[in-house]
């Protein structure tokens, strides 16, 4: 990368960081409007979360992207059916950012802990929603992910690389798990090996890999299905991911 233009996007990223809590009290001036029953107020507050997700994802933040995520998958079930606990609820999700803001940036055992409090909070704001790891190095693919997940309503946290996606998938419970086949640091065949042999809660969870080798997987490892990247690739994400997590809530 362009070293003046790694310094304009760190630089664009403190000014996004710093920026964030002011942010957050636009948000949670929109959850006290829901609060008050104003018109349009579930509406307002999706789209200013929703861009805030595309911020985090734009300047490399995928705790925003991950809380930004399951917050839109609330309020659209808050919506559907509101609940006098979701106000509360709403304000954890702006909490959590509040403490994304705070967080230094290689503070990974702060970033672990605001992710299991945001698992946890899935948890009581959306029993039964499912927890879905995607595993990705490209930012255009996960995007494509993020759009095929969204409507499914789940939990999505995103990673770049192999070991920092084992170090979730060993402490943190999930339904699914989407990997790349090429990783940086450890491929995804290897990375579902690890998995396979942890005794980990996820030992056993469905993987669906995306991969441009046609050489297929080793059995052993019990892929559930590898998807090309073709002109299908969407549509096939699409019916694989929602069949996957179909059969997980059965």
């Amino acid at each position: 990368m362009n070293t003046d233009f790694a310094l304009l996007l760190t630089g664009m990223r403190d000014d996004f960081v710093a920026e964030l809590p002011e942010y957050c009290d636009l948000l949670e001036e929109c959850v006290l409007a829901l609060e008050r029953g104003a018109a349009g107020a579930f509406d307002e507050l999706f789209r200013r979360v929703h861009s805030l997700k595309g911020s985090g994802g734009t300047f490399g933040m995928p705790l925003v992207t991950g809380v930004c995520h399951q917050f839109e998958s609330f309020i659209r079930a808050a919506k559907e059916r509101f609940d006098p606990l979701a106000i509360s609820q709403a304000l954890s999700y702006v909490d959590l950012l509040r403490r994304v803001a705070e967080t230094p940036a290689r503070d990974g055992a702060v970033a672990t802990a605001i992710e299991q409090d945001l698992e946890l909070l899935r948890i009581s704001s959306m029993p039964g929603c499912a927890s879905v790891l995607l595993v990705e190095p490209s930012i255009a693919t996960r995007k494509f992910c993020q759009g095929v997940l969204e409507p499914l309503a789940v939990r999505l946290v995103s990673q770049e690389r192999g070991l920092s996606a084992l170090e979730l998938l060993l402490h943190q419970p999930f339904d699914l798990m989407i990997a790349a086949r090429e990783l940086p640091d450890l491929n995804a065949l290897a990375l579902v090996a690890a998995l396979r042999e942890s005794g980990s809660r996820n030992k056993d969870i469905p993987v669906i890999l995306i991969s441009s080798n046609s050489s297929p997987a080793p059995a052993y490892l019990n892929i559930n299905t590898t998807i090309k990247r073709d002109a299908a690739f969407i549509s096939t994400l699409t019916r694989c991911a929602g069949d996957v997590l179909a059969a997980c809530s059965n």
